[in-house]
């Protein structure tokens, strides 16, 4: 039997952080000044004198310096397994401020087909004509297959938008995918043209899928070592769980694997929550989702707090800024954007995609569905009420993006809400509108773009809304997106748009934190610094709460803790 004395260090903490301002996102967002951890959770929280007595001889004591503790940050809307593989060397990284305008691009493109055969492949990822010189210059002015065929005649060339929704191709990434004037535009996508008729090299929505499949695809060592890389990163952002939201067989098969061979070696730092995207990018259709289901047999929330499935991703229409979002109202060009569901018609594409989700939610999956534009937004909200009210469960179904949600539509579900004992949630992207508020007023106009993503409206409604970065789409920084949602400023010109939206800061930080917990129907044991749950938290080198929210993109992050454990130390504690 051990000494009373080694029964004692036996029972004391693990970790023990002091001296510190540990802003907690408990209900009452309370503030404390110490945590101690044990078995890789949070055992207290409190002042110094209560949490230093937890420790024992064999505890690690850390002094935060009067540095700010908070909740590991939960990106709720991302794609990491393709995040992961969009950086050199297996794509070109073709981002601003990496890039700043086409002739960089092509500069980019030329460097690269030099030191390959004719017929390799060029893949990239990121550029933005809002960010881009000769676009801004001129408005008509966008990127062509005139531009790569200059550098590249010989290999074909793929440079997917930030967005994700629209590829820029040369002439022989055309041919290759047998696409040429006489081409129709397919269901749900659209093939740029010049004046003559010809193909410009942008293909948008659908309009890429047949050429996106011809790429080849990276190995699967490629794709585990790739994963393990991204956690890392993420970790030195403070993020500790994220939401992989379309994820395929491969990608399913992907995550499984490293988990099993690297948990144990501490390579895996991150609670990974994956949305299943059935039959692939853009390919749902019911029958491949009847089929999956048939062979299926997941649940939402299976799986252990480091990985699990939540349910499925659907894709319902495209984006504003490509004027590809479903509208009640037009854009300024007249068009109304379009569903990107099965079907000949909308009618058709608006029976079909009910359907999905009726079939989804049946089969007690968490079902969140890219919808941007105000149509495709009350056409979900009513079917999720629909199917809940039908066949009531826990299932948290969430709008994902959710843009352009009218202010009917948020009293709509809000009444809803409050009268049913299972909820309906939202999911936003704070640091896409710091980064394209500008641009939408093109597509749209000032006082439509000044309400893009109306968080204030959802909050003071009593709605779930859960922050996150839609990456590859944006890098995944949670500080451009608190900082985004605080002030609604551009990241170019620092012009407000939309002010009155505007939240708080510790609102914003809750939208990263325990509400995403909530979305991953985790809020019991993440989310927050609180005794019980997981030992889930970073600090930074400023107080977040009082320091100018122009600051916030500058706070540095010097530690991260994932279960207990240090996954990242800047070194300045």
């Amino acid at each position: 039997m051990g000494t009373t004395s080694q029964l004692h260090d036996a029972l004391m903490a693990d970790l023990v952080f002091n001296n510190g301002k540990i802003v907690t996102v408990d209900s009452r967002f309370s503030i404390a000044r110490a945590v101690a951890v044990k078995d890789g959770r949070i055992v207290a929280v409190g002042d110094n004198d209560e949490i230093n007595a937890l420790a024992g001889k064999k505890t690690k004591i850390i002094n935060l310096n009067g540095a700010t503790m908070m909740p590991g940050i939960n990106d709720s809307h991302c794609h990491i397994s393709d995040w992961a593989l969009t950086r050199p060397p297996l794509q070109l990284e073709i981002r601003y401020p990496v890039v700043k305008s086409i002739k960089d691009i092509v500069k980019m493109v030329a460097d690269k087909a030099s030191t390959l055969k004719p017929g390799e492949w060029i893949i990239g990822e990121g550029w933005d004509e809002g960010y881009l010189d000769e676009c801004l210059a001129d408005p008509d002015r966008k990127p062509s297959l005139n531009d790569l065929d200059r550098v590249a005649p010989d290999n074909p060339v793929v440079l997917t938008e930030y967005s994700g929704h629209r590829a820029w191709v040369n002439s022989l990434a055309l041919k290759i995918a047998g696409i040429t004037r006489n081409t129709p535009d397919p269901v749900g996508g659209r093939i740029g043209k010049t004046k003559a008729c010809e193909p410009d090299g942008l293909l948008y929505e659908k309009a890429s899928i047949n050429l996106r499949v011809l790429v080849p695809p990276p190995t699967n060592t490629q794709r585990k070592n790739a994963i393990t890389a991204a956690m890392a990163e993420l970790n030195s952002l403070g993020i500790t769980s994220f939401t992989d939201a379309g994820v395929d067989r491969e990608k399913w098969a992907c995550y499984s694997d490293v988990y099993n061979e690297t948990k144990k070696q501490g390579k895996w730092t991150c609670r990974v929550n994956m949305l299943l995207m059935m039959g692939g990018f853009g390919k749902l259709t019911i029958d491949i989702l009847k089929d999956a289901f048939t062979y299926v047999g997941a649940r939402y929330n299976f799986g252990n707090d480091w990985l699990k499935i939540a349910g499925t991703k659907i894709i319902g229409d495209g984006i504003p800024p490509l004027k590809t979002a479903y509208m009640h109202k037009p854009y300024l060009d007249g068009t109304y954007g379009f569903l990107v569901t099965e079907g000949e018609n909308p009618e058709e594409q608006e029976k079909n995609l009910r359907e999905l989700i009726r079939i989804s939610h049946g089969n007690r999956m968490q079902i969140g569905i890219h919808s941007c534009g105000e149509r495709t937004i009350d056409i979900i909200t009513d079917q999720y009420m629909k199917c809940i009210e039908e066949d009531p469960w826990d299932a948290r179904h969430y709008i994902i993006h959710s843009d352009f949600t009218l202010p009917e539509t948020i009293r709509k579900v809000s009444r809803f809400n409050s009268k049913s004992d299972y909820k309906i949630a939202f999911n936003v992207q704070s640091p896409i509108k710091w980064t394209i508020s500008d641009h939408m007023q093109t597509v749209v106009g000032p006082e439509r773009s000044a309400y893009q993503w109306p968080l204030r409206s959802m909050l003071d409604a009593g709605l779930h809304v859960g922050n996150s970065s839609d990456a590859p789409v944006i890098y995944p920084d949670w500080r451009a997106g608190v900082q985004g949602a605080v002030l609604r400023e551009s990241k170019a010109t620092g012009k407000a748009s939309g002010p009155e939206q505007c939240i708080t800061i510790e609102e914003a930080i809750a939208t990263y934190t325990i509400h995403n917990a909530w979305l991953d129907h985790k809020e019991d044991v993440k989310g927050s610094v609180e005794a019980g749950k997981l030992a889930d938290f970073f600090v930074v080198d400023n107080d977040i709460l009082t320091i100018d929210p122009h600051k916030i993109v500058d706070l540095k992050i010097l530690m991260t803790v994932a279960g207990g454990e240090i996954v990242y130390d800047s070194g300045d504690l």
